[in-house]
């Protein structure tokens, strides 16, 4: 794979998602942009949960069990998006990073730095 730049008949993960025309093109991009952004609100749920049972008292298993699961979750969402920038195509890179700023501007900025999942 090269990077490019080229996103006329281009697929983004799957199958189906092929781009095909501009307004493709503009669509996929804004989808993109969500998906990104999305992960950024499931980090800070996960950020938020992980607050609530990190109290004084032991937490209780199910709770436990609620956290392990979003963060398997989570885990799987960083992986999709990887999977986008893993396109080599600039501007889906540049859609996720966009949509990784306005999520962070709009949910994150308290918490852990950056890292891979």
């Amino acid at each position: 794979m090269l990077f490019t730049w080229d996103w006329h008949n281009s697929c983004v993960v799957f199958k189906w998602w092929h781009v095909r025309s501009p307004l493709s093109f503009v669509f996929s991009l804004i989808a993109i942009v969500l998906v990104s952004m999305g992960y950024e609100w499931l980090k800070t749920i996960g950020r938020d949960n992980t607050a609530a049972i990190a109290g004084p008292l032991r937490p209780v298993p199910s709770n436990k069990w609620k956290h392990s699961v979003l963060y398997g979750i989570q885990v799987g969402y960083s992986f999709m998006l990887m999977l986008v920038f893993m396109t080599y195509n600039g501007w889906y890179m540049l859609a996720v990073i966009f949509g990784a700023i306005l999520g962070h501007q709009t949910w994150g900025g308290e918490g852990r730095a950056m890292a891979c999942h």
